[in-house]
């Protein structure tokens, strides 16, 4: 893999997080049910987390370049 591979990975996972928070970050629905906010949350929180680590990972790659 090359540094444009984790660049594309943390691309696409931005869009997705962004799509995520664009169609369903103000929903009424999510909001009225607690437990579908709780997974709307988890779901954002977890695409966050896997942006850091696919950042972390990407400059790790660069250190060894």
């Amino acid at each position: 893999m090359d540094r444009y591979s984790y660049h594309e990975a943390l691309d696409r996972v931005f869009i997705q997080a962004s799509q995520l928070e664009a169609a369903l970050g103000e929903h009424p629905v999510i909001h009225h049910h607690p437990e579908a906010k709780a997974l709307y949350e988890q779901a954002s929180d977890k695409l966050g987390a896997l942006y850091q680590l696919l950042g972390e990972l990407s400059f790790q790659q660069d250190q060894k370049n």
